[in-house]
């Protein structure tokens, strides 16, 4: 099993969205962890609130394992998304983007539990959001098996992009691989984005699809052809493609952006 950790240079690319896809057409057990320091969001967009009972989520996880150490605390606070085959798994953000600080000196201790407690178990997706601020958690993405930086294929997107994926080669060097995902269509193709971005792969895109997007990001009714819309293949594509490329493989042909 791995740690997968997304984020975006900003100008909303969609990561929460784009790594709630991901998780559902996972193919196997998947938990996503809203990691993002501005707060999480889908309990209230996907689940529409239905869920407002619950234990807690991302802090109070960080506050149960800064008291008792033990990296299975982690199953408390996670929720089932499939109620009935517990394969797609959530654990929530923060509610509050003013809670952050109390995560400043808490992101080692959760990067070291959510990957000890995934070993072996479930595949786990971080949801980093927006990178390049003071608050990024960047332990977690060291932590990770593999970086992912979704952004869309325009000017303004690899401006910001650039110097966060600089700051953060910096601080991984070698030992976490980074990778590029495109969403929507611009004016460059893969291969110049990956000229601009320090060579750094193109290993898929995510098609522009507001309407299937809707249903992640605000809890949208399903269309019943919802499992072949354009947003949920690519999400097969890119779940492929991670896992390939974390493994040393070519994605497969259809799966990268031109």
């Amino acid at each position: 099993m791995a740690t997968y950790a997304l984020m975006s240079p900003g100008g909303s690319p969609g990561v929460t969205t784009t790594a709630l896809a991901v998780t559902y057409a996972w193919g196997g057990r998947a938990l996503l962890a809203e990691c993002d320091p501005k707060g999480g969001s889908v309990l209230q967009g996907f689940l529409g609130g239905r869920m407002e009972g619950l234990p807690g989520g991302l802090l109070e996880f960080a506050l149960a394992i800064a008291h008792h150490p033990d990296p299975a605390v982690l199953w408390k606070y996670v929720v089932s998304l499939d109620q009935d085959a517990r394969e797609w798994l959530l654990l929530p953000g923060t509610r509050d983007p003013r809670h952050v600080a109390q995560l400043e000196t808490a992101w080692d201790a959760i990067a070291a539990a959510i990957t000890s407690a995934g070993e072996g178990v479930v595949d786990v997706v971080l949801d980093v959001g927006q990178i390049g601020g003071p608050d990024t958690p960047m332990q977690l993405i060291a932590a990770s098996d593999l970086a992912l930086m979704l952004l869309r294929p325009s000017l303004r997107q690899v401006a910001d992009a650039r110097p966060r994926l600089d700051a953060l080669g910096r601080y991984v060097g070698a030992k976490v691989p980074v990778a590029l995902c495109l969403v929507g269509e611009g004016d460059y193709t893969a291969k110049e984005i990956s000229d601009a971005l320090f060579g750094l792969p193109v290993i898929a895109g995510i098609p522009h699809d507001p309407r299937s997007a809707a249903v992640f990001s605000d809890g949208k009714r399903a269309q019943r052809s919802f499992r072949r819309a354009p947003l949920m293949r690519g999400a097969s594509f890119l779940a492929d493609a991670m896992r390939q490329y974390l493994a040393g493989a070519q994605p497969a042909e259809g799966m990268v952006a031109r």
